[in-house]
């Protein structure tokens, strides 16, 4: 009976406690409950203004593209892909010293959203017109995308396929996946759009 009387009292003197935690909990997760409520308005306007700041980036981004697509007008001519009626060869073709001209802007370009998107791309540019370049940063090499002699011919093909990878690397934040590297002026035109589509996103 004494063993017995000893389990109530214990099991007793437990219930009384677990009572009082219960009610403690109760006391906190309604104390907490009234600090969320005084916060849940500042907190829903600080979403709004969130909110509000990405929608007039978003738009500031488009009208930008916008601008660098009427500036520098990608066109198709005669089977040709030109930005500003300067040619861009496929890659492996020879390279002009348009060609190299017109990968100058190519690079100026990308270099310039990538900033407006705040993207660190793969192989920065050394922008310098038609004596441009890529940058490969694990190994420090310097990429021309242009040709001073035939010996730079490999070098100028390796310099395209990189600023190829950049262009490809904004494509993917905008969910295009499927990219043809050597199509360059068309990628970076499907870039701007997309850059400009989401200006009108909801």
């Amino acid at each position: 009976m004494e063993e017995a009387a000893g389990v109530a009292e214990h099991l007793g003197r437990r219930a009384t406690e677990t009572a009082v935690e219960s009610s403690m909990a109760v006391d906190i997760a309604e104390d907490r409950r009234r600090k969320i409520s005084r916060t849940a308005p500042g907190l829903r306007q600080e979403r709004i203004i969130v909110e509000d700041l990405r929608a007039m980036l978003a738009r500031e981004r488009g009208r930008v593209s916008t601008e660098i697509q009427q500036i520098f007008p990608v066109e198709l001519c005669s089977d040709v892909w030109t930005i500003c009626g300067l040619r861009v060869e496929r890659i492996g073709n020879p390279a002009s010293e348009e060609t190299a001209a017109a990968l100058g802007i190519v690079a100026w370009i990308v270099e310039y959203v990538s900033r407006g998107l705040g993207v660190s791309l793969r192989f920065p540019s050394i922008t310098r017109a038609s004596r441009s370049a890529m940058v490969t940063p694990s190994a420090a090499v310097v990429w021309p995308l242009h040709m001073m002699r035939n010996a730079d011919r490999p070098r100028q093909r390796m310099a395209q396929r990189l600023l190829a990878v950049d262009i490809e690397q904004l494509l993917w934040l905008f969910g295009i996946t499927d990219v043809d590297r050597r199509a360059l002026l068309p990628n970076l035109t499907q870039l701007l759009m997309a850059i400009e589509a989401c200006s009108f996103a909801p």
